[in-house]
This record gives structure tokens, C-alpha cells and sequence, in this order.
């Protein structure tokens, strides 16, 4: 099964803060989730926005687009609740879905596993005005862990550990305990990657490389990536454009069209200037590398 998971929020627009801060521990939550999730052998796509995303309406579209655009299965947000400035005592943890006429035997599940660690049950909630349930083409779930401003809550948090509860969460997910696995990896496996195996098989075929088509970026995918720049074509400038997309920097009104254009130097632009590189619109291999995440 393929799963998008991601850590709601980012430091630039920043989540709940209480006697914990949502930001800091939903990074931690989600780490272990995706760890867990990988270790029971399905693919898992971080789904997270960086700080650059610095609006509410882009930290959101950043990973439910690319969530859809990598056509996964399951689309997981780990979320901290608050709804008071102060709570001495426990309030507890919930699940929120589109739709809760319909069956949500994984979100029943995540929040069982959740409870059983001693957290108030609060149940699985519809809400279906929210972006990461409404936008996403796919099953979806947020999970709100605990309440940041409840002393209770954030007593059994941190005494439990956000490891512990990761664990429980991929538990509920997979429908199969972390502890059944004979041989489980303790470190994440690097997943293939469409897009990746799509600009593979593009410099194998036009571009002469000999490449594996493993959809795993390394320093031979990079050696065989050309230069792009204003006034390329082709199905290459097209994988870039949707790779740009999916990482929430606009090609312009024309969208992936294959044509190395305006729209696209200044997506280039943007996309060099939150990495730090030199920004001149050329895809050259610094930049080529940031989009590789190398």
C-alpha cells in the first residue's frame, strides 16, 4: 500500500503551542510513522511542506497535491489539538475524516491503537470542510494526538513517547503489529519514485544514458541530467514542470506543458531561491540535485 503522510503545519505558519508546541512533536509523530509504516513494507512519500511554504493556503496545497499527483492509496496528517489557553486534566485524542457514513475501518483502527495507550477516546469525527479531507483524491484521515494545552495529555505524551505512538499509528494503519515482522529494517527504506523513474527512462531513451530505472536518485541519475532553460522542449522539460508542480512552485497559466517558457523560469526562480542556489532559470545540476533531493 502506498500512504502520504505528513506533519500538519511548518515554523513558518505554525500550529498549536501550549505546554508543547504542535509543529515540534507532529515532525516527530510523522517521522515515526513513516519509520513504522516502511518497516511493515509499504511505500511512504513525506508529504511535509518546508518553512519556505509560507502560507496557510501553500503549506496545505504542498501536500495534498502532491499526495494526488503521486496517486497513493492514503493520505495520514498528524496533527496536536487545542482549545483552551489553559486545561489541568486530560481532554484526549481523535480522528477526523470526510465522511463518517461511510467505512472508515483504518481511522477506527488508528484511533483504537491510540486509546489503548491510555488516551481519552474522542472518536472519529466528520469534517469534511477541511482541505487535507476535501482536496485529497484519496481515503484520508488527520489525527489529532492530544491536546497541547491538557496537562494530562501532555503528562501521558511525553511518558509514552512519540516513537511509541508512531508506532501504534502504522500499527492501526497496516493492520498488523511492528512486533510481528521478523527482520524489520530500523532504518527507512528510500521508496522508488514515479517521477524519477519517468525522467529515467526519458535520458535513457532521448539523452543516450544507460541508466537503471529504479526510480531511486542517486549521483549517476544526476551525472546524466542535461541543462534546461528558456526556450527548452520536450517530454523532459515536461517531468520537470511536474515536478516543480508538485512541489508547489507555479508553472503559470499553462502548466506542465512541455515548453521551457516564463511560467517555468520563474518557477525555477522561486525553486532556487528557497534552496539557496544561484537564480539564474537554468536547470543546471545544483539545481537539478535539490530537485533529486541529493
Amino acid at each position: 500500500m502506498k500512504f502520504a503522510v505528513r506533519g500538519g503545519h511548518n515554523f513558518s505558519v505554525p500550529g498549536a503551542r501550549g505546554i508543547i508546541d504542535e509543529t515540534t512533536e507532529d515532525r516527530k509523530v510523522k517521522d515515526s510513522v513513516i519509520k513504522y509504516l516502511r518497516a511493515l513494507g509499504h511505500e511512504v512519500l513525506d508529504v511535509t511542506s518546508k518553512d519556505t511554504h509560507n502560507t496557510v493556503s501553500s503549506d496545505l496545497a504542498y501536500g495534498i497535491d502532491k499526495a494526488n499527483n503521486a496517486n497513493v492509496d492514503m493520505f495520514i496528517s498528524i496533527h496536536f489539538n487545542k482549545a483552551y489557553t489553559t486545561y489541568d486534566g486530560e481532554i484526549g485524542t481523535e480522528v477526523l475524516v470526510h465522511d463518517t457514513s461511510k467505512a472508515n475501518y483504518e481511522a477506527n483502527s488508528v484511533l483504537k491503537k491510540i486509546v489503548s495507550l491510555g488516551f481519552k477516546n474522542r472518536g472519529v469525527k466528520q469534517r469534511s470542510e477541511l482541505s487535507e479531507l476535501k482536496r485529497t483524491n484519496m481515503k484520508a484521515m488527520i489525527i489529532e494526538v492530544c491536546f497541547v494545552e491538557a496537562t494530562k495529555d501532555v503528562e501521558l505524551y511525553k511518558k509514552i513517547g512519540y516513537d511509541e505512538i508512531g508506532k501504534k499509528i502504522a500499527e492501526g494503519l497496516a493492520g498488523k503489529n511492528v512486533s510481528s515482522i521478523p527482520n524489520a529494517p530500523s532504518s527507512p527504506i528510500k521508496p522508488k519514485n514515479n517521477w524519477i523513474v519517468d525522467l529515467q527512462k526519458e535520458l535513457n531513451i532521448n539523452y543516450g544514458a544507460k541508466l537503471e530505472v529504479d526510480g531511486i536518485a542517486g549521483p549517476k541519475t544526476l551525472a546524466e541530467c542535461i541543462i534546461l532553460k528558456k526556450g527548452s522542449t520536450g517530454k523532459i522539460v515536461k517531468i520537470l514542470q511536474n515536478r516543480l508542480i508538485s512541489l508547489g512552485f507555479s508553472c503559470g497559466l499553462l502548466g506542465s506543458d512541455g515548453s521551457f517558457g516564463a511560467g517555468t523560469k520563474n518557477a525555477v526562480i522561486n525553486f532556487q531561491k528557497s534552496k539557496g542556489l544561484n537564480k539564474d532559470g537554468i536547470v543546471g545540476k545544483n539545481t537539478w540535485a535539490k530537485l533529486l533531493d541529493l
